[in-house]
């Protein structure tokens, strides 16, 4: 576990920065393979990548400031050092979800298909980056004697509990995200209707996210004795499957009128 993997000149490079590069990479690249298994949007994939990025690294540190604004607030100079770890995993879905809205309207892409294509590449970049800050000491879990990791000194982890063995909550996390992965290729050509991979997917990551906050010792602000990583799971649920419902009686609908058409063309 190291927080700085070696140096190119006096230049540190940090197992945080480097495991979320590679996790961005390989999740484009997972993006880019599903995009040409369906045979569609290849090109598109790799042209809004830059916006997705961008808009879920500002989303990602814009949520971590916003909810630790009494560290930050006093520490103004260290909100662009996202290269030291402290961005949230929900703050990057809802940042790039909106670069990804915001393009697909611009250049008039249908939106949930680029979704479901889109899903399985965040997965990966999910679970890299989650290495990531394990290695970095941070999003560390409670006290745990079992399954309890020691983290070294000089990381978050250390400061806030000292030597004290910790849930390895990120690893159970990025575990989580690989099975999920796994459910969601399994399925993604029997998808009942466009839409069904993306929303399954923020069903499935937030049921995980929510049961494993209650490991968690790093969380931040809570609401009505909910962590508030659990409170945004629950409502991202609740979206989901109100949007699963309304695209799944879309899908039918369209299906009976398209039924409809050809029993009078029969009937003619």
């Amino acid at each position: 576990m190291h927080q700085i993997l070696f140096y190119i000149g006096d230049y540190p490079i940090r197992s945080f920065g480097l495991m979320l590069s590679l996790g961005i990479l390989a999740g484009l690249l997972v993006s880019y393979c599903v995009a040409k298994a369906q045979g569609r949007y290849q090109e598109e994939v790799t042209d809004l990548a830059f916006y997705a990025i961008l808009g879920g690294l500002l989303g990602a540190r814009i949520w971590e400031v916003m909810f630790s604004w009494d560290y930050y607030g006093s520490h103004l100079l260290e909100i662009p050092a996202i290269w030291n770890g402290g961005i949230s995993v929900q703050g990057s879905v809802v940042g790039g979800l909106l670069a990804v809205i915001w393009y697909c309207r611009k250049y008039k892409i249908a939106v949930w298909p680029m979704l479901d294509t889109l899903a399985p590449g965040v997965l990966v970049g999910q679970a890299i980056g989650r290495i990531g800050c394990f290695l970095n000491g941070c999003c560390y879990g409670i006290p745990h004697q079992h399954l309890g990791v020691v983290y070294p000194a000089g990381t978050d982890a250390y400061h806030a509990f000292g030597s004290q063995p910790l849930f390895p909550a990120v690893l159970f996390e990025a575990a989580w995200d690989v099975l999920v992965l796994i459910l969601l290729l399994v399925i993604y050509k029997r998808k009942p209707f466009d839409g069904f991979i993306a929303l399954s997917y923020f069903i499935l990551y937030s049921i995980g996210r929510f049961t494993l906050e209650f490991w968690r010792g790093d969380s931040l602000r809570t609401f009505m004795d909910l962590k508030a990583a659990q409170v945004s799971s629950v409502v991202t649920v609740c979206v989901a499957l109100a949007f699963m419902v309304y695209l799944n009686n879309r899908e039918r609908r369209s299906a009976k009128k398209s039924t409809d058409k050809v029993n009078i063309k029969t009937d003619i």
